[in-house]
């Protein structure tokens, strides 16, 4: 496998992870590890080490990756719910 120039990653994801970084503390990921070349049909892939970073330091990747904060906020409501039950 091989690295995937970062201008093959959503708008904004670089923003994100520097803003990730200076929001919580934890050290900037680079951008241009974020993907990796499979070849062939399949494409690009998150990285092995993409993922055990998100994961380690608790980055919502939909939010990293498409921007969507969605995710983001529907974890927050369905607690508060589950404090009024």
């Amino acid at each position: 496998m091989s690295t995937v120039s970062v201008s093959a990653l959503p708008e904004g994801v670089a923003e994100r992870l520097a803003a990730f970084a200076e929001w919580t503390g934890t050290p900037l990921f680079p951008a241009e590890k974020v993907l990796f070349d499979q070849g062939g049909e399949d494409g690009h892939t998150f990285s092995d080490e993409f993922l055990t970073y998100v994961q380690r330091v608790g980055m919502s990747l939909d939010w990293v990756y498409l921007g969507d904060a969605m995710p983001l906020v529907m974890r927050a409501y369905n607690a508060a719910q589950e404090v009024r039950e």
